[in-house]
């Protein structure tokens, strides 16, 4: 069966997973099902089941036939399709720092989609301070940011850090945000070259890591509100992690869906989480 003939009947994919000899996995709409002949499944009983080496084979398709074009992004475990589709992959790796693939045995498909899901509450919060989103992978994210992005960028002077593609992955959405979107850029560059270039208010990115610590402060100094994400569970996972804390003003936890204002401790009504 043609994994990509059933996907065509079905509507909302959040995340589709394929490994080697195994059953494909497909979230819709925040639900998980298999992948059968005719739709989706509760059980893996009648599923599709991935022969071995099809992963590799589907590498090759996106890719065009030309892997080597991706080679630095599969570095890293990924690579980003036009339409903003992020691929995670995984399999045998060789070579001096075992960063390139021998073969790819399993892949994970994220499907970006626009949801609004930020309240006005919390867009007046964002507007003052510095905005934080927290969760865990796969908890929204991106897709918070991305509103908080398209709701801000008609009256605010907006930068987009897009590093993988996927913030704003449709050129129409970058014209109705009226955001300045810089796509494939590191945030040592957007937060230099960009904020000086491009004069922000704002400066939007997604996943901090701890190589941009130094950036982070350097943008909150010169006086441009940040708004980004990061892997964590609570507030004082990311303080022991990070230790940036205490320079954001706004904290979004995606896991808790709490909202918490630094400033004042008070909470207000979270987004609609349940449409993300």
């Amino acid at each position: 069966m043609e994994i990509s003939d059933s996907l065509q009947k079905i509507r909302d994919i959040r995340e589709l997973r394929i490994r080697d000899n195994c059953a494909v996995k497909i979230n819709v709409a925040g639900h998980w099902y298999c992948l059968g002949k005719n739709g989706l499944l509760l059980a893996s009983a009648k599923s599709a089941i991935v022969a071995d080496k099809d992963c590799d084979e589907i590498v090759k398709k996106v890719c065009g036939n030309s892997i080597y074009a991706y080679e630095k992004s599969l570095a890293n475990g990924y690579f980003t399709l036009e339409d903003g589709t992020r691929i995670g992959v995984c399999g045998h790796l060789f070579g001096k720092d075992k960063k390139v693939f021998q073969k790819y045995t399993s892949l994970c498909f994220r499907v970006p989609h626009y949801v609004n899901c930020v309240t006005d509450e919390v867009l007046n919060k964002c507007i003052h301070c510095n905005t934080l989103v927290l969760g865990v992978p796969a908890s929204g994210k991106t897709t918070y940011l991305r509103d908080i992005a398209v709701k801000l960028g008609p009256n605010y002077n907006v930068l987009v850090v897009d590093e993988r593609g996927e913030l704003f992955y449709d050129e129409n959405l970058i014209a109705l945000s009226n955001c300045d979107v810089l796509k494939w850029s590191d945030k040592l560059y957007a937060f230099e070259a960009g904020a000086r270039a491009l004069s922000p208010q704002y400066i939007v990115c997604d996943e901090l890591s701890t190589d941009d610590i130094p950036f982070v402060k350097s943008c909150i100094a010169s006086g441009i509100r940040l708004i980004c994400s990061a892997h964590a569970s609570t507030e004082k996972d990311f303080d022991t992690r990070f230790g940036l804390l205490d320079l954001f003003g706004l904290v979004v936890n995606l896991n808790s869906k709490q909202i918490v204002s630094n400033m004042c401790r008070n909470e207000c009504s979270y987004a609609k989480f349940d449409k993300m």
